[in-house]
């Protein structure tokens, strides 16, 4: 159908499409008249709680299609939360199971996206493993060294913390309603901080696919910087474990080879699309378990999984009985801060993409705190890490049928089924299998980097381009919570510097028309605008283009304005037509501007001002002290011909007409 025939049938079908809306609106109205308070109650409920509103419509079909995603999913997500609990926060994989299973079960009640999966996360998972070895660093250097034993328990201790406050602050983020923070962070400063991670990352798995990690670990310990790993790989090449560096590279190649023929296949229509279903990170485990165990691979030198129990997770409240453990939710309260600032971008992320290919809303607010909650009751297993959303699994969930929050629900309980039937035949599982499946991961990250610095250098984008860079450093080789602060801080800054630049136009007359367009300067731009309007002499007409006035952007509006006068002006015109709201501190401004050109003589005029922003500046006296009601006019054009009548008035018709004639 082309655009002009879809209009037509808008047009046509207009009418019956609004009788239609005003009569679902005349019986909300008389639903809501008629609501009791349980019911209003209920009401509310629904809205904070998503699950009441879609469960009761919920169909065998849409079941059927959640099962066979919620498998797909727990095929990638199972094998992936073990590889970053064990080889990225170095901890029993059991954690990162349940990482993967309680978030997602929280959630499918709370959010507001259909198809968002909820689990460990790579970036997070790094951050959460460099914390936890500089406190295992801490503690030994005060006490001695650790047993294996209470080197476990302390683990799982940290991170219960670091879930439970990275909850609590994305639970308050949304709770205050600051779900717009996702729009106020540059992209080219979290494209070079999560391309700094992905390089980290990489280079902590090569000594795992390599064989020599235990090496490494022994020679500079678990929080050896970038430099540090890139060093001890470099020297150490001719110590590679060949049977572990066979296994990676099979192991690469057949996961690498199926994620490029699912991209293929996914353009694709037909029976081809099956493929999409076949688990390939699942069945890359399960084959290499079983070579290992038949082979005993372990004998051999290959590092293995080894005996994991469920049992290591204790489900109770978390911080009772801890003793001195306590000191540490202050000391790890920045960095579940910043996990939860980065797990909420990224998870917002995930949902807006889901939301915008399906069509329906999210509100961001509402994601906020269903992640919170989700994290929140996920501290209460102990050593369960932090889940927020991925927009891989995602689009996975969404390719293979997911068509509401049940497939988190069934993924969830899919995850719990693995961890308690399933993970004590894993055993025999080759540790670099594990390396190779967060590579993986991370490669996904490389792809996405040339994209943008493709894209900054074709729009000859320095400042981002810097940014990204500095951010990239900072994160590379100081640390990765330094490179997210940086981040955050700069963006904020930037944010801030925009905001407090008013958006200015000097207007001019169209010469033969009583319409008025900006001179060649647009002061928001770095370009030149062709010369629409000429100059009014003596006349200084300001278009300001903000929608409000805060003290934000008006704090320097005396300055800018005395910059532009190109000769000294005898009246300044204000168009407001943009101009919506005016808060208190850019009231007093406006006094002092007035005040300010009183005491020169100046004339002020105020044109076409919305209702609301001229009521506030009757309010505050701005209109009395420039002149009463007589200097607040319907257009510039209008102002100009009461400046024009005052003028023939007070001199009499007569002397002053010739210069008054200049400005009509």
């Amino acid at each position: 159908m082309t655009p002009q025939s879809r209009t037509e049938v808008a047009f046509a079908t207009l009418p019956e499409r609004l009788s239609r809306a005003a009569k679902q609106a005349q019986k909300r109205d008389r639903v809501e008249e008629d609501l009791t308070s349980l019911q209003l109650l209920y009401r509310r409920a629904r809205y904070y709680i998503p699950v009441l509103q879609w469960l009761p419509h919920y169909s065998l079909k849409s079941f059927m299609r959640d099962v066979v995603a919620a498998l797909t999913l727990t095929s990638l997500i199972a094998p992936q939360s073990m590889s970053y609990a064990t080889n990225l926060v170095h901890t029993d994989p059991v954690h990162g199971l349940f990482g993967a299973a309680v978030p997602a079960m929280i959630y499918s009640a709370m959010g507001t996206c259909r198809q968002l999966s909820v689990g460990p996360e790579a970036a997070l998972s790094l951050i959460t493993g460099e914390t936890i070895a500089k406190f295992i660093e801490e503690e030994e250097h005060a006490h001695g060294r650790m047993s294996d034993a209470h080197r476990i328990k302390f683990v799982a201790k940290i991170i219960t913390v670091i879930t439970f406050e990275s909850g609590l602050v994305t639970f308050l983020l949304g709770f205050f309603r600051l779900g717009f923070l996702d729009a106020v962070l540059s992209r080219a400063l979290l494209r070079g901080f999560m391309t700094a991670v992905a390089v980290t990352i990489f280079v902590s798995q090569a000594a795992s696919i390599l064989g020599i990690e235990a090496g490494l670990n022994a020679e500079y310990g678990a929080s050896s910087s970038v430099l540090e790993k890139v060093q001890y790989i470099a020297t150490h090449l001719g110590d590679t474990h060949r049977l572990t560096l066979l296994v990676s590279v099979v192991a690469l190649a057949a996961l690498v080879g199926g994620k490029i023929g699912k991209r293929t296949v996914a353009q694709k229509k037909g029976y081809w699309r099956i493929a999409l279903y076949v688990p390939e990170v699942l069945l890359v485990v399960v084959l290499s378990t079983t070579l290992s165990h038949v082979f005993r691979w372990n004998k051999t030198g290959l590092a293995v999984l080894g005996r994991v129990s469920p049992g290591n997770v204790k489900v109770r409240v978390p911080f009772i009985g801890w003793g001195y453990m306590r000191r540490y939710i202050t000391k790890s309260f920045g960095t579940s801060t910043v996990i939860a600032v980065l797990g909420f971008l990224d998870s917002i992320v995930a949902a807006k993409d889901m939301a915008s290919k399906h069509d329906y809303p999210i509100s961001p607010n509402r994601e906020l705190c269903a992640l919170g909650s989700a994290n929140l009751f996920a501290a209460f297993c102990t050593g369960s890490l932090p889940g927020y959303g991925s927009i891989t699994r995602s689009r996975l969930a969404s390719a293979t049928g997911a068509r509401t929050q049940m497939s988190s629900l069934l993924t969830g309980t899919f995850v719990l089924l693995v961890t308690y039937f399933l993970l004590r035949f894993l055993g025999p599982l080759p540790k670099c299998i594990l390396a190779v499946i967060v590579c993986v991961v991370v490669f996904s990250i490389f792809e996405e980097t040339p994209e943008d610095v493709k894209f900054f250098y074709k729009m000859g984008s320095w400042t981002d381009g810097g940014l990204m860079l500095l951010t990239f450093a900072l994160s590379l080789f100081i640390s990765v919570e330094v490179g997210i602060i940086t981040s955050v801080a700069l963006s904020m800054l930037l944010c801030i510097k925009h905001s407090t630049a008013m958006r200015l136009n000097i207007l001019g007359r169209v010469p033969g028309t009583s319409t008025f367009e900006p001179l060649e300067e647009d002061l928001n731009d770095d370009g030149l605008l062709p010369v629409l309007g000429e100059e009014v002499p003596g006349v200084l007409i300001v278009k300001i283009r903000d929608v409000a006035l805060t003290f934000a952007n008006t704090g320097y509006l005396k300055e800018r304005l005395r910059r532009l006068e190109r000769e000294e002006a005898s009246v300044v015109i204000f168009d407001l037509t943009d101009v919506s709201e005016v808060d208190a501190s850019a009231l007093q401004i406006m006094l002092e501007l007035v005040d300010s050109y009183a005491a020169r003589n100046v004339l002020i005029y105020w044109t076409q001002c919305n209702p609301r922003a001229l009521a506030r500046l009757r309010e505050a006296g701005v209109v009395d002290k420039s002149g009463g009601d007589a200097h607040v006019q319907p257009s510039v054009a209008r102002a100009l011909e009461e400046i024009h009548e005052t003028m023939l008035q007070v001199n009499g018709g007569s002397g002053g007409e010739a210069d008054a004639s200049s400005l009509v």
